[in-house]
C-alpha cells in the first residue's frame, strides 16, 4: 500500500476516530497520555532551568504521538499544505509551550546560542562528509531489508521538482521547516533534557528517537539511515552547543536531496536504492567528514556534563 492509500484509507480514519473516543462517545481528557504529561509538566515548574532526562524523553514521545494522530487528518484535509501546518502546529509550537509551561530557561534548554562562523562551516563540511556516509550504510541494508518500491516512488513524486516555483516550495515544506520544527524537538528539547547523561548515550538515544520519528507504516527501511544522520547532528549541536548548527546541517540534507531528484540527470543515479554508490565517492567523503570532525573539535572544548551542564557554547579553544 502507497503512503496516499495508507493516508486515506477508511479504516485509518476509524483507526483515528476509535483511538480518541471513548466508548460512551466522549472525548478523553485527563485520562490521555497527553493529559498527565501536562500535569506532570505544571508540577515540575520552577524545579530547574532545564527539564529533567524523563521530562525531555517523555515530551519527545508525546510529540511524536500528536504528530502522527493529529498530522495524518491534516495532510488528509490539505494535502501538503497539511503537512507544512502539521510540522508547526504539532512540533514547533508544542516544544515552545513546553519550555514555557514548565518555566525552563529557553537558552539553555534549546541551546540557542549563536554557532561561530567557523564552527557553521565545520557543521557545512560534517553533513557534506555524511550524507554519501549514509548513503552507502542504506545500500548495504537493502541487502538485508529491501525498499518497497511503491514507498520509492510515492517519495520521489514528493521530493521531485519540475518548476522552480515547485522547487521554491518543496525547499520550503521539506528542507526548511523541518529544519526549524524538527530541531525543535529533538536537538532542542531532547538534547537540552539529557544533556546530564554520558555523551554517548545523548547521541545514541537522541539518534535512536529521531530515526524512530521517521518510520513508515510500510517499511523500516529509513530508521537505520535517519538514525545515523540524527547521531551525526546530535554530536555536532552537542559540542557546539547551538541549534543553529543542527537546523543548518538538518536543511542542507534534505534540500540537497530535494535538489538532486528534481535534477533527471542526477535522479536517474540516486532514484535506485539497490544501486552501490560510486566507489570514489566513499573515500572522498571520509576525508571530508573528517575534516569537518576535526575543524569542529577545534572550534570548542568539550562541553560540560552533569548537572550544573549549562548547554552553551564554550569558548573556542586557544591554540598554541
Amino acid at each position: 500500500m502507497s503512503p496516499r492509500r495508507l493516508v486515506f484509507s477508511k479504516q485509518w480514519r476509524k483507526t483515528l476516530r476509535d483511538r480518541w473516543t471513548l466508548p460512551g462517545g466522549g472525548r478523553k481528557a485527563s485520562a490521555t497520555p497527553i493529559g498527565s504529561f501536562v500535569e506532570r509538566l505544571r508540577a515540575h515548574r520552577g524545579r530547574g532551568d532545564v527539564p529533567t532526562p524523563g521530562l525531555a524523553i517523555l515530551f519527545s514521545a508525546v510529540a511524536a504521538m500528536v504528530f502522527l494522530w493529529g498530522g495524518i487528518p491534516l495532510q488528509i484535509l490539505f494535502r501538503e499544505k497539511g503537512l507544512l501546518a502539521a510540522e508547526w502546529l504539532l512540533l514547533f509550537v508544542p516544544a515552545v509551550l513546553f519550555v514555557v509551561v514548565g518555566g525552563f530557561d529557553p537558552v539553555r534548554t534549546l541551546s540557542l546560542t549563536m554557532p561561530t562562523g567557523p564552527q557553521a562551516l565545520a557543521s557545512v563540511l560534517v553533513i557534506f562528509g555524511a550524507m554519501p556516509l549514509v548513503w552507502v550504510i542504506g545500500w548495504l541494508q537493502t541487502f538485508i531489508l529491501p525498499v518497497p518500491w511503491e514507498l520509492l516512488e510515492g517519495l520521489e513524486d514528493l521530493v521531485t521538482a519540475e518548476t522552480t516555483g515547485r522547487l521554491l516550495w518543496l525547499l520550503l515544506l521539506l528542507a526548511a521547516t523541518p529544519a526549524m520544527c524538527e530541531e525543535i524537538v529533538f536537538r532542542g528539547v531532547l538534547l537540552g533534557g539529557t544533556r546530564t547523561l554520558d555523551p554517548w548515550r545523548i547521541i545514541v538515544l537522541n539518534g535512536a528517537v529521531f530515526g524512530a520519528f521517521h518510520l513508515s507504516f510500510e517499511t523500516a527501511t529509513r530508521f537505520l539511515p535517519t538514525a545515523v544522520l540524527g547521531m551525526v547532528i546530535t554530536w555536532s549541536v552537542w559540542r557546539t552547543g547551538s541549534i543553529w548548527i543542527g537546523a543548518l546541517m538538518h536543511a542542507l540534507n534534505n534540500g540537497t536531496i530535494v535538489v538532486l531528484a528534481s535534477i533527471p540527470r542526477l535522479r536517474a543515479l540516486f532514484s535506485d536504492p539497490e544501486a552501490p554508490p560510486p566507489l570514489w565517492l566513499v573515500p572522498v567523503a571520509l576525508v571530508i567528514f573528517a575534516a569537518g570532525v576535526e575543524v569542529l573539535r577545534g572550534t570548542t572544548n568539550p562541553p560540560v556534563t552533569g548537572r550544573e551542564a549549562p548547554g552553551l557554547v564554550s569558548p573556542p579553544a586557544e591554540t598554541s
